[in-house]
């Protein structure tokens, strides 16, 4: 068994990342929030948690194939990877990088107005009402005052 630190070591010099990305990856792995596609199995002891090495092992094969692109992942797995763009220009850990055109449209068949929100890469093309693309809106600017409010 080995704690999170040692787990850290043990990692990074099997799959070399910048320091610190494998106890922050451990860290996210614990929490019960966050699905990801391979949990690393660990065992809460007097307050503590730590890692089987024969669990160590089977991430480290399966991360190593991942990156190799021999694992084929499936399901809600292989759609994170592809929403966030891991493996792809453009993509990363955080995200993608928005490329986006809006314009404004009305419905033929109904006259009504709409917004037609299309993102470039990957190609999505969205249809906002005018109340929805008003509620985008809003969500952006306090996204936007939230992390002003943070950066000072």
């Amino acid at each position: 068994m080995l704690s999170t630190q040692a787990a850290a070591a043990a990692l990074h010099e099997a799959i070399p990342e910048p320091e610190g990305y494998w106890a922050r990856f451990l860290m996210n792995n614990k929490r019960p929030d966050r699905n990801p596609p391979f949990r690393v199995e660990f065992v809460k002891m007097g307050g503590g948690v730590l890692y089987p090495r024969k669990a160590l092992a089977d991430f480290i094969a399966w991360e190593k194939s991942r990156r190799l692109g021999t694992t084929k992942l499936t399901g809600r797995a292989a759609e994170a990877l592809r929403a966030f763009g891991i493996g792809e220009a453009g993509g990363g850990t955080t995200g993608r990088s928005l490329e986006c055109t809006v314009h404004p449209q009305q419905d033929p068949t109904t006259g009504q107005p709409y917004i037609q929100l299309i993102v470039k890469n990957p190609l999505l093309v969205f249809h906002l009402n005018v109340g929805q693309a008003e509620e985008l809106i809003r969500e952006l600017q306090s996204a936007v005052n939230a992390t002003k409010g943070k950066a000072a």
